[in-house]
């Protein structure tokens, strides 16, 4: 019995001079990191459609702010509504955005044109937002809120 405790006991340190890793021990590590990979990849796979949709909330944000600014700029209780379609276009049919700098009426949103086509009535209000000709589809849980 005390042969055999030796014999293991001396084969288990292993050689002189003799350094690595076992097999075990690199399997363990790589199904680890596989573990860890495939958590980090699952809570990432839905991130890119939540940020399109917060980009478009906030654009459209942004255009209703510039169609409030405007109203209260020129102090009038009704714009001209656009049409079913939408307008992507910030200077038709109210004049929202100035390409050229020295220009006389004010810019009221920062960059045109938009990503997609905004629908708004004859009081300013945002009703709906369209896909514009040539951009992306509006994303799924870009919506217009209310009031």
């Amino acid at each position: 019995m005390q042969s055999l405790y030796r014999y293991f006991a001396r084969n288990m340190r292993g050689k002189k001079g003799q350094s690595g890793f076992t097999l075990i021990e690199l399997l363990v590590v790589v199904t680890i990191l596989g573990v860890l990979a495939a958590i980090v990849t699952l809570s990432l796979v839905g991130l890119t459609t939540n940020a399109q949709a917060k980009a478009c909330e906030q654009e459209y944000k942004t255009v209703q702010a510039g169609l409030d600014a405007y109203m209260a700029n020129n102090n009038v209780d009704s714009v001209t509504g656009t049409g079913l379609a939408g307008t992507a276009d910030m200077t038709n049919p109210v004049v929202l955005y100035n390409k050229t700098p020295s220009a006389t009426s004010p810019t009221y949103v920062r960059n045109s044109p938009t990503h997609w086509a905004y629908v708004w009535d004859g009081t300013g209000r945002i009703t709906a937002i369209n896909q514009a000709s040539g951009g992306p589809a509006v994303p799924p849980g870009c919506t217009v809120s209310g009031g």
